[in-house]
């Protein structure tokens, strides 16, 4: 049937259009539209000081006002199709948005199906009843590990455990023993020293007296004065 009828043409595939290049291309195109309707705006604000200098009904007035009307057409024109411009560009930011969007949400999609993948793989490969076996025989290590560390934290010569009443039995056996060992340092003093010492006391004792009678009298002294 080809030979007779032909084969339809493959229709010729233009070059993909950017949104990103439209965008600009629109914004392009407004920006000039804008510079533009300055330059009008200039030019107007020129004829409209020439014009309060002419007469009224004067050709020069006619010719100015003749130039007003055709700049404030041609303004209209520009800015008429400026707002064309920045409503296509609108709709086609909207529509750019939307497209990033969507290969955003592609992407989220992708890595979510590529991080169940490995999740399932995971699972798979994993043995629960190992892991349970672990952490039980590591529950024992630790276990163990804590009785050798109490082991080795014990005081050699010391009873683990006494009551209140045998500490107390301690503390004054201890207390006897302490005032034995005074007592016999004391006896072991000689007698001289221990008069010479009592001596030595006397006389500061004495030294005192003598010195409380001394302000004494002077203290009297001055009150006859």
């Amino acid at each position: 049937m080809s030979r007779f009828f032909g084969r339809k043409k493959k229709k010729a595939e233009g070059p993909k259009v950017d949104l990103n290049d439209v965008s600009k291309n629109m914004e392009s195109r407004g920006g000039e539209l804008d510079s533009k309707i300055k330059k009008i705006d200039k030019e107007l604000a020129v004829i409209k000081a020439k014009i309060k200098k002419t007469r009224p009904k004067s050709n020069a007035r006619r010719t100015l006002l003749n130039k007003t009307r055709q700049l404030l057409q041609r303004r209209k024109m520009y800015d008429k199709n400026r707002t064309h411009v920045y409503n296509q560009q609108y709709n086609v930011e909207q529509t750019k948005f939307a497209q990033e969007n969507m290969k955003h949400t592609k992407q989220m999609v992708a890595a979510m199906k590529e991080a169940k993948n490995d999740l399932q793989t995971g699972i798979k490969e994993t043995n629960l009843d190992e892991v349970e076996d672990l952490y039980d025989d590591m529950d024992e290590l630790l276990e163990e590990q804590e009785e050798i560390n109490e082991i080795m934290g014990r005081t050699y010569g010391v009873p683990e455990e006494l009551d209140d009443d045998e500490l107390l039995d301690e503390l004054d056996t201890l207390e006897e023993e302490f005032e034995e060992e005074e007592q016999e340092e004391k006896e072991e003093v000689p007698d001289y020293l221990v008069s010479a010492a009592a001596a030595a006391n006397d006389n500061v004792k004495v030294d005192s007296k003598e010195e409380e009678k001394t302000q004494k009298v002077k203290a009297e002294a001055k009150e006859l004065a």
